[in-house]
């Protein structure tokens, strides 16, 4: 996703414990009516952490110059709604991660970080060239491995990837994309998007899991955590782009990308089984976003559910992309 310029608004506010027709409690989030940030070309799938008074926040950006190409690039503010570049150089991306010129990486786009100990840990997708390029359905992302201890830049673990496609007629063995990652009891989580869409027999997109010691060597969960062939949601045939935390009552939260909108899950054990939120919980309001509400990145502080999130436009020539913001109250009225 992508496209970016810091805009800043007033919040739209909604009464986050609103009822419906019927007059049973809903979630419901107030949503600021502009992008909080639009890159200097574009902006899309926004990961989120808290690093001391800093919040910084790792997205998948468009470089035009000298050359076009996607890559990672950041941005830091205090309150998670006014943001500048990473490196304080306004007016230029500051870019966090490069691409990795003709290789399993030559693109970049959505990432999933957390701080351990003194680095930044962040899980990237990466591929070697777009879908249309390829002639396939989709690009053959795979998740990498790199580490920042100055926060700006990051380098890579390894030259391959740390999970990479599946052998054929798995449930990923044409694309990994979308990590999200959490460390629970000394053991790493990683979700992400498993696509197998294309020589596939049955057809699969839904979230899988795997697990590691120590957040380089990874196992694939057998079973997937969670798709939408699951549910009859009329809003989330294919689920998607999903971000997992687990928030201060000890249930696990999976914010998850439907069609079109966003919606939620949770669950008591963190590989499931989720009890997914029957209406999405954020929509679409503005100009800016008419195509769609997906990729969110979550962190819940001070009693709140704090959500930056992709609002995607149709253009002329395809799609411009840029980073809103929304928030409920925590616990939810669930």
């Amino acid at each position: 996703m992508l496209k970016q310029c810091a805009v800043f608004s007033l919040l739209l506010f909604l009464c986050a414990c609103a009822k419906d027709e019927t007059g049973s409690r809903r979630i419901v989030f107030k949503k600021r009516a502009e992008p909080v940030w639009e890159g200097v070309f574009t902006a899309a799938d926004p990961s989120v952490v808290r690093d001391g008074d800093t919040l910084r926040m790792y997205y998948s950006s468009l470089q035009v110059s000298p050359t076009e190409k996607l890559l990672i690039a950041g941005a830091k503010s205090v309150d998670g709604i006014n943001w500048i570049p990473s490196d304080n150089v306004r007016g230029k991306e500051s870019v966090a991660l490069d691409i990795h010129f003709n290789a399993w990486d030559d693109h970049l786009e959505a990432v999933a970080v957390v701080n351990q100990g003194n680095e930044m840990w962040m899980y990237y997708c990466g591929y070697p060239e777009e879908a249309d390029v390829a002639g396939t359905i989709v690009a053959k992302g795979e998740i990498g491995l790199a580490k920042s201890t100055d926060h700006l830049i990051f380098t890579r673990t390894f030259a391959d990837p740390v999970l990479a496609l599946g052998a054929k007629n798995s449930k990923d063995a044409n694309a990994l994309f979308s990590p999200t990652i959490i460390k629970e009891d000394n053991t790493f989580y990683l979700f992400y998007v498993g696509y197998c869409i294309e020589n596939c027999t049955p057809a699969f997109i839904g979230i899988l899991g795997a697990t590691s010691a120590d957040g380089k060597t990874w196992t694939k969960l057998s079973q997937p955590i969670i798709s939408g062939t699951e549910f009859d949601l009329e809003w989330a045939q294919v689920i998607k782009e999903p971000a997992l935390i687990k928030g201060p009552d000890g249930m696990f939260y999976l914010f998850i990308s439907g069609d079109q909108f966003i919606g939620v899950a949770r669950s008591t054990n963190l590989l499931g089984p989720y009890e997914v939120y029957p209406d999405p919980i954020l929509k679409i309001d503005y100009d800016w976003e008419s195509t769609s509400v997906i990729a969110p990145s979550v962190l819940i502080e001070d009693n709140k559910v704090r959500m930056w999130y992709t609002g995607v436009v149709a253009s002329g020539t395809g799609a411009d992309f840029a980073i809103g913001y929304a928030e409920s109250d925590f616990p939810f009225n669930w």
